[in-house]
């Protein structure tokens, strides 16, 4: 089987035309980029992986997107959490660190 059919079948919205969800893959994306920025403000977040005892990660989750999200909009969970709404240079600095 040629690569591609085999990793084209894990996605399946494309077979069915559901271009939406891209879009919203990437604000996941954005949206996970800044937490983690934010994250990386008070847990040393590399050392938590190596150590492979995640708790921290868990906890700031938990103290600033979990227990809160039923509670505020989208963008105010987002300034509570992080000190402002959605902001593109956080993804932009994930993809440049990550990739380039």
């Amino acid at each position: 089987m040629h690569r591609f059919a085999l990793s084209a079948s894990y996605i399946t919205n494309q077979t069915d035309g559901s271009f939406g969800y891209f879009p919203s893959y990437t604000l996941g994306a954005m949206y996970a980029a800044q937490f983690m920025a934010a994250m990386k403000k008070t847990v040393d977040v590399d050392s938590v992986i190596k150590s492979g005892n995640l708790t921290p990660i868990f906890n700031w989750l938990s103290d600033n997107v979990w227990n809160k999200a039923s509670l505020f909009t989208t963008d105010e969970l987002v300034k509570a959490a992080t000190g402002e709404t959605l902001n593109p240079v956080h993804f932009q600095t994930h993809l440049k660190n990550r990739y380039l």
